[in-house]
């Protein structure tokens, strides 16, 4: 089971937890999820790194197959970092670990 931190902006009285280890959802789910934790940065990169490897995959057949051994390691290193980006994208809104 995965820890949790929780952190909590110092104008609002609610805490929030960030999971720490691998990210499913961000794995999974990719720039989706990254937009439903407001991050817009990440989750710009992310559509367009997976737009290029789209663009890869449509190239030729060896280039699919690359395209797609690809896109699944990007999509274990979004799952890999995803709960790093998280927790570093509140901490510059201003939010502080609990």
């Amino acid at each position: 089971m995965n820890a949790r931190i929780y952190l909590q902006h110092p104008q609002h009285k609610d805490a929030i937890a960030v999971a720490t280890g691998f990210s499913w959802g961000a794995c999974l789910l990719g720039f989706i999820w990254a937009l439903s934790k407001r991050m817009w940065f990440a989750a710009f990169v992310m559509l367009g790194i997976n737009v290029i490897l789209l663009g890869i995959g449509l190239w030729g057949e060896t280039a699919d197959l690359i395209g797609f051994v690809l896109s699944i390691v990007f999509a274990f290193a979004c799952g890999a970092y995803g709960n790093r980006w998280h927790r570093w994208t509140l901490e510059q809104r201003g939010y502080v670990v609990v």
